[in-house]
């Protein structure tokens, strides 16, 4: 029996592909609802109106998730649509969808403009992203885009992403993200495609496949301790009810997961807890009677703005998905020491509204028919330079005992994508299968406990 702990995309994914390898599972998830950060919230004031939490893209090049809803009966619901992007840079909008937009964005000479697309071809071109990881990403870019340009692109958006501090990012986070998203264009377009009813429809394919397989999975569960004996997991204790298990795969947090281990496994606490720093996210979902922005993207390099950018969901849904309304998310990445971390809802949706004005200063408070606050403590994983040895591997030194979460993925970046493939290789890594760590794009596949 392989109990998983954790019922988001990661612990669904992986419980399915388990079970396609013939082995039992159970899944334990703690909350009322399966999907993690990928759930929805419903707005009962709208008509049961609901949406994704947070927002979340498919990419036309996400093959091994196009792969998985074709296995589940998904891919015949997956639209496709052009999305466009912008940039709010000293007080404006400046569209950057296509190269003659790129070729217009005024802060940049054309020497820079030149010296950007330069970094994008020199990104498809890296094939040892282990050079890259002893790097930080400032010098890096620097390097390759100019002063100028870091100072006006790229400084903003790692700040913004980063709460301030990039100092320790290696240069790996640009060149995943440009990677990942320069293989969405056909065209000079961008490509992005979704789910009419979000992801959700993904968690609840997944569900229902764990459950036509014979898995189980169980919801409002709280597990309480991993059991360990000598050197090999026996059990788990779930709702205060002793389990026998065989092998356990904790699909949470790092942080989150050190709290499932009881003392016989301190040494597997030690090891995993080398690197466990994560940015949490605060993010308010602005509920709209009309259009924001022509853009699905408007990153913000505006210092003065808080918010990392501005994502109007329905420029890619269909607004139908959504009753009929648009749907405007302003994310914020934060420290855990992050003034906006402990900022109540009512002083975050005070101050996000006031920049979010100063940003369009025709938006009126009639065209805002709802909003959410989303809060997470750990969303963004960290990873210094250098430090891809202290990945916690995913066999551990306790037999029978896995960690699979998304502080494993690096270097790629965490989305639906990368999560499902990485499920994918766990899963072989669990039945005992032997792996190719370099498609799984998880380092941890092959370290050492």
């Amino acid at each position: 029996m392989v109990d998983v702990i954790g019922g988001g995309i990661l612990g669904l994914t992986l419980a399915y592909e388990l079970l396609k390898q013939g082995q039992s599972v159970r899944v334990w998830e703690r909350s009322a609802t399966l999907g993690g950060l990928m759930g929805r919230t419903s707005f009962p004031e709208l008509g049961h109106m609901s949406c994704d939490r947070y927002y979340h893209a498919i990419l036309n090049s996400d093959r091994t998730l196009m792969g998985l809803m074709d296995e589940v009966k998904l891919r015949d619901r997956l639209k496709m649509v052009s999305t466009k992007m912008g940039f709010y840079h000293d007080g404006r909008s400046y569209p950057m969808t296509t190269p003659l937009e790129f070729l217009r964005f005024p802060p940049l000479t054309f020497v820079d403009r030149a010296r950007l697309a330069y970094t994008i071809l020199a990104c498809r071109q890296v094939k040892d992203w282990r050079q890259l990881e002893q790097m930080p990403v400032a010098d890096w870019l620097t390097g390759l885009s100019g002063e100028r340009t870091v100072r006006h692109i790229w400084e903003p958006l790692l700040r913004a992403k980063f709460d301030g501090d990039f100092s320790q990012v290696p240069a790996t986070y640009i060149w995943s993200r440009l990677v990942r998203t320069t293989d969405t264009r056909s065209k000079g377009k961008e490509l992005m495609c979704y789910l009419p009813n979000g992801y959700q429809e993904l968690v609840d394919a997944l569900a229902h496949a764990v459950s036509t397989r014979g898995g189980t999975i169980t919801t409002g569960a709280t597990v309480d301790q991993i059991r360990v004996v000598g050197d090999r997991v026996v059990g788990l204790s779930v709702n205060g009810q002793e389990l026998s298990s065989d092998k356990t795969v904790i699909t949470m947090q790092t942080p989150i997961a050190r709290r499932l281990l009881p003392p016989e496994a301190a040494n597997v606490s030690a090891r995993w807890g080398q690197l466990e720093g994560y940015l949490g996210i605060v993010c308010m979902l602005l509920v709209m009677r009309r259009s924001l922005t022509p853009y699905y993207t408007l990153n913000i390099t505006d210092q003065r703005i808080p918010f990392t950018g501005v994502i109007e969901t329905t420029n890619l849904i269909s607004p139908r998905d959504a009753g009929g309304y648009h749907l405007v998310y302003l994310p914020k990445y934060v420290a855990p020491g992050s003034p906006y971390a402990r900022m109540g809802d009512d002083e975050l949706q005070t101050t996000f509204l006031g920049y979010l004005r100063q940003m369009f200063p025709d938006l009126r408070d009639d065209d805002i028919a709802a909003i959410r606050i989303g809060r997470e403590r750990y969303v963004e994983p960290l990873h210094p330079i250098g430090a891809t040895d202290l990945i916690p591997p995913v066999a551990s030194a306790v037999n029978g005992l896995y960690l699979a979460n998304t502080g494993q993925i690096y270097p790629q970046l965490t989305n639906g994508e990368s999560v499902c493939a990485f499920a994918r290789g766990v899963a072989a890594r669990v039945a005992g299968q032997q792996i190719n760590a370099s498609a799984v794009g998880a380092i941890a596949l092959t370290a050492s406990s």
